[in-house]
């Protein structure tokens, strides 16, 4: 199942890739980016931890994978990075929380919109750890030889 699934979140981060104009040559690294959220995911929940530990692990992956794409693709971040967390962000736990704030149902969408913040905060969280650490862990640069005789 989590093959599945993980195919499944490899086909969607390319299509959102697609749709956000991204190159062809890019797409495979996009979907790769994408699979690899939805499999840190799975593994993670499948060992039992929490939810939104799961998420911040797996967003922290990603984001560690779109730097190094970035750096090796000469590519921005971002064009990675936004196809790769599609899996992971909450959006049908947000339209649950409209969903029972329609029904009149307000603590079933407190907690359900609590629940969405938590994720969310979690994907915001892991990206900033992996953006405060400096460019060259992910990528040494040649260093050109500059000095003259």
């Amino acid at each position: 199942m989590i093959v599945f699934e993980t195919a499944v979140a490899f086909i969607a981060s390319i299509m959102l890739a697609v749709n956000c104009d991204v190159g062809r040559r890019e797409l495979v690294f996009c979907g790769l980016g994408g699979m690899t959220a939805k499999g840190m995911y799975d593994i993670i929940m499948y060992n039992n931890r929490g939810e939104v530990f799961a998420v911040l692990i797996s967003a922290a992956a990603v984001t560690a994978l779109a730097r190094i794409l970035a750096n090796v693709r000469r590519m921005p971040v971002t064009t990675y990075l936004i196809a790769g967390i599609v899996p992971l962000v909450p959006g049908a736990r947000m339209y649950n929380m409209v969903f029972n704030l329609i029904a009149s149902d307000y603590i079933m969408a407190m907690l359900t919109g609590f629940d969405t913040v938590k994720i969310a905060s979690a994907i915001a969280i892991g990206i900033i750890m992996v953006f405060a650490l400096p460019n060259e862990m992910f990528f040494k640069r040649k260093q050109k030889n500059t000095a003259k005789i």
